[in-house]
């Protein structure tokens, strides 16, 4: 931290209360060490580090709107993908899915980086995985859904008989929904995966 050059009192611009030694490196203005921040080229003002941060982030509004919509498409695909293949046995899932899910998220928060041109968003990486959520759930909230309803109507057409018999579109629906295990792993994989390419892989 630079020191004052002369003997005189220093107050800190924020808490003019509070006496200090310490300047900005780059404003120079007076500061105490609540206000110091730590930077690779010394301790700045929080006012200076918060200038430069807004230089670094130069997302468009837009851009957030394009990452969330890509991550949100994409994601579809890929918690689908992963949900069909998810009835396979268990330790499979774990030591293939884990990999697997994990490349989608970060192949995703890549594409939808590009799609933004590259610009760097302060939220990206919250948009990115909120897509990335947004789209898994669809995945499963829908064959949920149409579970319910045709299970409703076997139910309010079918003899208490036949209600033993479950069709097998009704299984082949069931294998993408909240219980699959690969949906599990793709969602909590894969966003992870993508908030760390987006934080602090750019």
């Amino acid at each position: 931290m630079a020191e004052s050059p002369s003997d005189e009192k220093l107050f800190c611009t924020v808490h003019p209360t509070i006496e200090t030694s310490l300047r900005c490196n780059k404003c120079n203005r007076p500061m105490c060490t609540k206000c110091a921040v730590r930077t690779p080229v010394g301790y700045r003002c929080k006012e200076c580090v918060r200038g430069q941060q807004q230089i670094f982030y130069n997302a468009r509004p837009i851009d957030l709107v394009i990452q969330g919509v890509v991550s949100f498409v994409l994601s579809l695909i890929g918690a689908t993908l992963a949900s069909l293949l998810g009835g396979g046995m268990l330790w499979i899932m774990l030591i293939v899915g884990l990999a697997v899910a994990s490349g989608a998220g970060a192949l995703i928060a890549d594409i939808a980086h590009r799609a933004a041109g590259k610009r760097r968003g302060r939220y990206s990486w919250l948009i990115v995985a909120a897509g990335i959520v947004s789209g898994a759930l669809v995945v499963a909230v829908v064959p949920t859904l149409l579970i319910t309803v045709l299970y409703a109507q076997m139910i309010a057409g079918a003899a208490p008989e036949m209600m033993t018999e479950i069709p097998a579109g009704l299984s082949l629906i069931g294998l993408i929904g909240f219980t699959n295990i690969g949906w599990w792993i793709y969602v909590v994989v894969a966003t992870g995966a993508a908030i760390s390419r987006l934080r602090m892989g750019r």
